[in-house]
């Protein structure tokens, strides 16, 4: 699994994407879709390893977006509505599913290089040791503190973004990152020595 930071969009550009998609504008449409679609893969990847089901949420989402154009609601952060709205379609699905909601995602095989030299082989295991070490602290947050972690580093969110994608106040959010970060330093610092 691969991933990618994303850029914080400008609010005011997606709410004019918003305001024409509910006038019927497909342009409009598509330019959301593309500019979405990725950031809201990723973060479905993080909580449930399924690469079809993280496809058809995203498919499902925007399909119902265009469907309901003309009742959609203003939309102050667009960027917050399609991932608490991805995210609610994405558990409902697991929950359909009777699967366990809680799946070790992070576990990711890691390739090592086929011909290096020996100097790059050392780094390269170095960053492999590396990256199992934070992936291992990772797995043991509890589910909501890798949501935000997910939301905050992977997709670039505010935290009252994270708040309105997660149903829960801002203090909460600023609690669940700062005790995440605090506990993976712990981890770390133990694993390393």
């Amino acid at each position: 699994m691969f991933f990618i930071k994303a850029t914080d969009s400008s609010g005011s550009e997606d709410c004019a994407l918003w305001e024409s998609v509910k006038k019927g504008n497909e342009l409009a449409f598509s330019s959301l879709f593309k500019k979405f679609v990725n950031p809201l893969y990723n973060y479905g990847m993080h909580f449930f390893p399924d690469p079809d089901l993280a496809k058809d949420c995203v498919q499902e989402l925007f399909t119902s977006v265009w469907q309901k154009r003309e009742s959609l609601s203003e939309v102050s952060l667009v960027k917050g509505y399609l991932f608490r709205s991805y995210r609610n379609l994405f558990f409902a699905k697991i929950a359909e599913r009777k699967k366990d909601v809680h799946p070790d995602f992070w576990e990711e095989e890691v390739l090592e290089a086929e011909d290096s030299k020996e100097s790059e082989w050392i780094e390269e295991e170095e960053a492999i040791r590396n990256c199992k070490l934070v992936q291992h602290a990772v797995r043991e947050l509890t589910r909501r503190q890798r949501e935000a972690v997910v939301l905050r580093f992977y997709n670039g969110m505010e935290s009252r973004q994270i708040a309105e994608v997660m149903g829960i106040s801002v203090e909460a959010v600023h609690n669940l990152i700062s005790k995440a970060i605090r506990l993976l330093r712990e981890k770390l610092r133990r694993q390393t020595f």
